[in-house]
């Protein structure tokens, strides 16, 4: 069998296997992602019940019900994802079987697993995106599988949320697994919880903290001893029980800011509110609790924690509590997810504008020219503060931030693809083609691209070093992915500004450095073994 058929098989079994665990209700490892882009709750709350869309068969206005696309958001997207995989694994299949490989690149893939360095990189590279696939089964709160009277249940493989009631404790909000696991242990009834390597989800999960209140001067809310205005996060608990939320709110300069969320008495979600400068926006309940202004503001303060075997936070936790270990392999997931779609973004577009403008030249180039040349001279970091500041941190999805970065890092593509075509296009072969009848599109993408894009390989490791590096930065400056989102680069920053918890900064800086290396090394090796000057012999 083919490459392309091998690809296209693989491609086919990993989308099936994804519909139907889908429908299945399982979440599996990595294949859950397919069907991890629903709607948040203000996503779903501002959409409107009534919209319209185009039917471009009778090109009029058809009415549709936004609230329940928005609702069913995760399915429509993980189902069209899985059919354009199918569609292109049939291409791959049905068309992949003229495919040979070039005998040159054949020497030069054995040249690269001669160079010892590179080869072994490549090895340890595979082997961290195999961990990195393992996904919920080596990270996670929720336990691999529960033993409760005799049945056996799965939590982290199904998207059923079982609740504390499930396994006869007290509330419907979703079990504490690591509670669970201690309570069973003291009953020692025979039941028990297993729980993954890392038990803790990469973000916004912790069971250490420290409740701080908070005081209001002139209408503002303040930290006890500083004269600036309080900014960031707090929640007002119930008279009764200081576990209980009532309410949880964002300020930014004293007052409130942005989303809020309200519980009723039990603490269980009840809606959502959205504040401007102190002034309540739209809320979807009445708040019928308390009064906000009889019950004292919390701030809530997360201590950082060594590394301890005894808790399991293998590399410590960082000062709101989460996971530094849990946060560096969700990080990686995160890069390697990136690294795929940007890599078929920029070079797909690169090469495309590339070779169209070394092979028609002319005003096509001319005016492709001063567009990479506008483009190239854009402020990066001006473009992404102005999306960002009109967006709102809170908005700003992995996607948003690749097509931010792929505006820009197209241009080196092009520009290299544009000098090879112009070259190629010259030669013997291409004018042989042409006689022998061959298209436009087929002499670019048949003939001159196989043999101008043999080098641009050699970037393709440098291309995943740079973004990494890239989203890195973002997140650590605060222009980057929001807390939902795992990120080297906030933990990096947590690290510089608790220099007095080396633990922190020294944990994501050595696996920064080593995976980078790995990503350089791989790079030079590809080079090597590519370099046409290396291994000719001139007579």
């Amino acid at each position: 069998m083919t490459f392309p058929r091998k690809i296209g098989l693989l491609l086919l079994l990993v989308a099936i296997a994804a519909a139907l665990a889908f429908s299945q209700k399982l979440s599996l490892p990595s294949l859950r992602w397919f069907f991890s882009f629903a709607a948040t709750p203000d996503e779903i709350f501002a959409a409107p019940e009534k919209g319209y869309l185009v039917d471009y068969k009778s090109i009029q206005w058809v009415p549709m019900d936004w609230k329940w696309v928005r609702t069913h958001q995760a399915e429509i997207v993980g189902y069209s994802i899985c059919g354009a995989a199918v569609l292109l694994s049939l291409v791959l299949l049905i068309f992949g079987g003229k495919f040979h490989w070039n005998p040159l690149t054949l020497r030069r893939f054995t040249r690269f697993r001669s160079i010892g360095r590179g080869w072994l990189s490549f090895r340890l590279l595979m082997l961290l995106l195999l961990v990195a696939l393992l996904d919920q089964a080596l990270v996670g709160k929720r336990a691999l599988a529960v033993k409760y009277e005799g049945a056996w249940h799965f939590p982290a493989f199904e998207t059923k949320l079982y609740s504390e009631q499930d396994f006869g404790g007290e509330g419907s909000q979703e079990a504490n697994y690591r509670d669970l696991g201690k309570r069973f242990k003291a009953a020692d009834k025979g039941d028990s919880v297993i729980m993954p390597l890392v038990p803790w989800d990469p973000v916004l999960d912790t069971d250490e903290l420290e409740k701080r209140e908070l005081v209001t001067r002139e209408g503002l809310l303040y930290r006890a001893h500083d004269s600036e205005p309080f900014n960031g996060y707090a929640v007002q608990y119930s008279k009764d029980s200081d576990d209980t939320k009532l309410r949880d709110a964002r300020f930014r300069r004293g007052l409130r800011e942005g989303p809020a969320t309200l519980f009723d008495a039990k603490g269980e979600f009840v809606g959502k509110q959205s504040w401007h400068e102190g002034k309540l926006v739209e809320t979807s309940v009445e708040d019928s609790a308390t009064p906000s202004t009889e019950l004292p503001w919390i701030e809530i303060i997360y201590k950082p924690a060594p590394p301890s075997l005894k808790s399991r936070h293998y590399l410590g936790t960082d000062s709101r509590g989460w996971d530094i270990a849990a946060g560096l392999l969700g990080g990686l997931q995160v890069i390697f997810k990136a690294a795929f779609c940007y890599i078929l973004m920029i070079y797909g577009i690169g090469i495309t504008i590339g070779s169209l403008m070394g092979y028609f030249g002319g005003v096509f180039d001319l005016v492709m020219d001063r567009v990479v040349e506008i483009v190239s001279n854009v402020p990066f970091l001006l473009v992404v503060m102005i999306v960002i500041s009109n967006i709102g941190r809170d908005n700003i999805d992995l996607t948003t931030i690749l097509l931010i970065l792929c505006a820009f890092s197209w241009i080196g593509v092009s520009v290299y693809l544009r000098s090879a075509t112009y070259r190629e296009k010259a030669r013997d072969y291409v004018a042989a083609a042409r006689v022998q009848g061959a298209g436009t599109m087929r002499v670019i993408f048949r003939h001159i691209l196989p043999n101008a894009i043999s080098t641009l390989v050699t970037l393709l490791p440098f291309s995943v070093a740079g973004l990494a590096t890239s989203l890195t930065a973002l997140d650590f400056l605060g222009f980057g992915l929001p807390d939902r989102y795992p990120s080297w680069g906030r933990i990096l920053e947590q690290g510089t500004s608790n220099l007095n918890s080396p633990w922190i900064v020294s944990s994501v800086f050595t696996f920064m450095v080593v995976v980078l290396l790995l990503i350089t090394f791989v790079g030079e090796a590809i080079r090597e073994a590519f370099d046409p000057k290396k291994f000719t012999t001139y007579q």
